[in-house]
C-alpha cells in the first residue's frame, strides 16, 4: 500500500483515512469500528434488530449483511458504463472478470476466471489460463464464453436493445489496442473470427494487441462473461433473478424496482469458501443518504455509500464520527484550460503556474468535504503517487511572475471564467483566490450538462478566456496509467481555437457524420497531435517513451512518472482536491476494505459480522 506524501486531510474531523502509512487497511478496519449507533425511528428493507436472517445461522458471527444504495435503472453489464455506479456496484457482485482487484494495492491484481496469465515481451499477446469453474447452473465457463461476450458488448447493433443507457462500450474502441476490435465495432467487419481474441482450447484466451497498452489487463476486470444462451434467450431482462445465469460469488435472487434485492452466495462459485457472509440485502432507497441514515439510525441496515456531503449526517453526533469511513483516494478535481481566440493563457506557462501557485488547496478542502487538498495531479492512493511533486499555495510567487511577465498585480489579463455543470463552493473559492491573490477578475458560470459538454470540446462564445471544471480517475490505478496512456486522451487545452472548434464539428457538430468512427479518430489524432504546444509535446513523447518500455516494467514506470510530472508542469490541468468514495459502516462488520472503484466497491473475502445488537 502507498503512503501519502501528506497526511489524509479532514478539515471537519469527521471522515477516517481507510489507510496509513503502517497499519494496513484491513487491519485497520477490523480495529477501528468499535462505537454503536443510537436508533432513531424509520423504516427499512431489512429485518428489525435482533431478529431475522441478520441472525441467522448461530455459531460465529451473522450472515446476512445489510446495504442500502440508490436504485439501479439496470443491471446489463453491456450498458454498465453509462449508468449511474448503483447498478455497476450490483452487477461486480454478480459476474466476475478474467481478473480482479486488490482491494490492498491499487497496482496488483489477482486471480478471477483466471487462474493465471502472462505477456509476450513485446506486450502484444496476453494469455489467459482459464481454471475449472462453472456457471450457477452447473454449465462448464470456458474460454470460448468469454469470445462471444466480447462479441456481444462490442456489437454495433447492441444500441438496437433500445436500453435507455449508451452501451458501455461506447468510445472504448477508439482506445482498445485488441486487434481488429475497433473495425468490429465501426461495422467495418462483421466477422469476429477477424478480432485477435481467441479460444485456442476450452481453458486458454489468447488476446493479440496492435501495440503494448498498459491499461490491458485492468480492462478486463470490468468484462465479464455472459452466458449465451441465457443472454439470447432474454435479451432484454437475462439479468432478472428467475433468468440469470452469472458466475460471481452473489447471484441476484430477488429483486423489486424501487424496492430492493437479494444476493445469496452461489454454491458454485469457485472461490466460495473464503466467504462467511451468505447473503445481502439491498435497500433501494431513492432519496439518498438523508433517507439511508434514517434506516442506518434505526439500526435496518449495516452500510451505504454517501452520496454528497457526509459531514451533516454525523453533525453533533461524535458516536457516529468512527462509522464514516472514506474509501481510497483516486480521482483529482480541478479545472483544465479550454482554448480560447486569446492565446495568452496557453503561450504564457508562467501565467499558468502562478493561477496554480495562488489555489489554497487547504482552504478549498474545507468547504469541499468529503474530498481533500490535491496538491499534485497524481491522488495519494494511487501507486506512485509519491513521486510526484507536491504543488505549492504562495501567492508571492504567484505575483511575482506575474509582474516578471508584464501584468502587474493582473492588469492586462481579461477576466477569466470557470465553466461547470453544477454549482461547487471550491470553484467559487478559486476564483475568488484569483481575484484576492491575483487581481484577476474570476467568475464561475454554471451551465446546463448539454451546453457545457458542448463547450467542453469547442463550441464556446467568441470570447470565451478561461477554464472548465474536469475531474479524472482513470484506470488502472498506477503511475502507468497516469504517465503512460495515449496523450490525446488527456484534454487538448494547447490546441489553438479553430481547430478546436473543427474538432468539435468532426465529432459533436454539423460534420459529424461525414466520416467513419474510425476516420473520425484518425483524424482527430491527426490534428491533435499536430498542435500541440513545446511543453504539452514534451509529455506526449515521455509517455510514448513510457508505453514502449513495456519489457522493462521498472524503466516503464520510470518514464510514466516522468511524463506525470511533465504533464502536471504544463499547467493546462491544475489540480485543487482528491476525492473517493464515502461509506457509513457498522462496528459489526470486522474486515472489510472499501475502495472507490464502482466495479469493486469492496471484497468480501475474510469479511465477518457481529451478532445485531438489541
Amino acid at each position: 500500500m502507498t503512503t501519502s506524501k501528506l497526511p489524509h486531510q479532514d478539515p471537519l474531523g469527521t471522515l477516517k483515512a481507510v489507510a496509513g502509512p503502517s497499519v494496513s487497511r484491513r487491519a485497520m478496519l477490523a480495529g477501528s469500528l468499535t462505537v454503536a449507533a443510537v436508533g432513531a425511528a424509520g423504516c427499512g428493507f431489512g429485518s428489525a434488530p435482533g431478529e431475522g436472517p441478520g441472525n441467522e445461522g448461530g455459531g460465529e458471527g451473522t450472515t446476512t449483511l445489510r446495504e442500502a444504495r440508490r436504485p439501479p435503472n439496470h443491471l446489463n453489464p453491456a450498458f454498465g458504463g453509462s449508468g449511474s455506479p448503483q447498478g455497476t456496484i450490483l452487477m461486480a457482485m454478480m459476474w466476475e472478470g478474467l481478473v480482479r482487484r486488490d482491494s490492498e494495492d491499487s497496482a496488483n491484481y489477482l486471480p478471477g476466471v483466471a487462474e493465471s496469465w502472462e505477456a509476450s515481451e513485446d506486450g502484444l499477446t496476453y494469455t489467459f489460463k482459464l481454471r475449472d469453474t462453472t456457471w450457477n447452473n452447473g454449465d462448464p465457463l470456458t474460454a470460448e464464453d468469454f469470445v462471444w461476450s466480447y462479441s456481444y458488448y462490442y456489437s454495433p447493433k447492441l444500441t438496437e436493445q433500445k436500453n435507455e443507457n449508451a452501451p458501455a462500450m461506447t468510445g472504448t474502441p477508439a482506445r482498445t489496442k485488441i486487434k481488429g476490435l475497433p473495425a468490429y465495432f465501426n461495422g467495418e467487419s462483421d466477422d469476429f473470427s477477424t478480432v485477435g481474441i481467441e479460444a485456442t482450447d476450452e481453458k486458454t484466451l489468447v488476446f493479440t494487441l496492435t501495440e503494448p497498452d498498459l491499461g490491458f489487463i485492468d480492462s478486463t476486470v470490468k468484462t465479464f462473461p455472459l452466458h449465451r444462451e441465457s443472454v439470447e434467450a432474454n435479451v432484454q431482462d437475462f439479468w432478472m433473478p428467475e433468468k440469470l445465469v452469472c458466475n460471481g460469488p452473489y447471484p441476484l435472487t430477488q429483486y423489486a424496482q424501487n424496492a430492493g434485492a437479494t444476493l445469496e452466495l452461489s454454491d458454485t462459485y469457485w472461490d466460495k469458501d473464503a466467504f462467511t457472509i451468505t447473503k445481502r440485502e439491498i435497500q433501494f432507497n431513492s432519496s439518498g443518504a438523508t433517507g439511508m441514515m434514517v434506516s442506518y439510525n434505526a439500526n435496518e441496515i449495516d452500510t451505504f455509500r454517501v452520496d454528497g456531503d457526509p459531514s451533516a449526517l454525523v453533525a453533533g453526533r461524535p458516536d457516529l464520527e468512527e462509522q464514516l469511513v472514506r474509501g481510497t483516494l483516486i480521482q483529482f478535481k480541478g479545472v483544465q484550460l479550454l482554448s480560447s481566440k486569446n492565446t495568452l493563457l496557453r503561450d504564457n506557462l508562467n501565467v499558468r503556474k502562478a493561477l496554480s501557485l495562488a489555489i489554497d488547496r487547504d482552504a478549498l478542502a474545507t468547504v469541499s468535504p468529503p474530498d481533500v487538498a490535491g496538491p499534485s495531479f497524481v491522488p495519494s492512493d494511487i501507486s506512485g503517487a509519491d513521486a510526484v511533486p507536491a504543488l505549492e499555495f504562495d501567492p508571492d510567487q504567484a505575483k511575482a511572475l506575474l509582474a516578471d511577465e508584464g501584468f502587474p498585480n493582473g492588469e492586462g489579463i481579461p477576466p477569466i471564467s470557470i465553466i461547470t455543470y453544477a454549482t461547487m463552493p471550491m470553484l467559487e473559492a478559486a476564483a475568488e483566490m484569483w481575484t484576492e491573490h491575483l487581481g484577476i477578475k474570476t467568475s464561475v458560470a454554471v451551465l446546463e450538462v448539454g451546453v457545457y459538454g458542448d463547450q467542453l470540446y469547442g463550441n464556446k462564445p467568441e470570447d470565451f478566456f478561461g477554464f472548465s471544471f474536469n475531474y479524472s480517475a482513470p484506470s488502472p490505478y498506477t503511475m502507468l496509467q497516469y504517465g503512460a496512456q495515449p496523450a490525446p486522451l488527456f484534454n487538448r487545452a494547447s490546441i489553438p481555437d479553430d481547430v478546436e472548434r473543427e474538432l468539435f464539428a468532426i465529432t459533436r457538430g454539423d460534420r459529424k457524420n461525414e466520416m467513419s468512427a474510425a476516420e473520425t479518430q484518425a483524424k482527430v489524432d491527426e490534428l491533435t497531435r499536430a498542435n500541440w504546444t513545446p511543453e504539452y509535446k514534451k509529455f506526449a513523447d515521455l509517455n510514448d517513451e513510457a508505453r514502449a518500455a513495456f519489457a522493462d516494467p521498472e524503466r516503464a514506470m520510470e518514464l510514466a512518472t516522468q511524463a506525470a510530472v511533465a504533464l502536471q508542469e504544463t499547467y493546462y490541468w491544475i489540480p485543487m482536491l482528491w476525492a473517493g468514495y464515502a461509506f457509513m459502516m457498522k462496528p459489526r462488520i470486522k474486515g472489510l476494505i472499501p475502495t472507490s472503484y464502482a466495479d469493486h466497491i469492496y471484497d468480501l473475502r475474510g469479511v465477518t459480522l457481529d451478532p445485531i445488537e438489541g
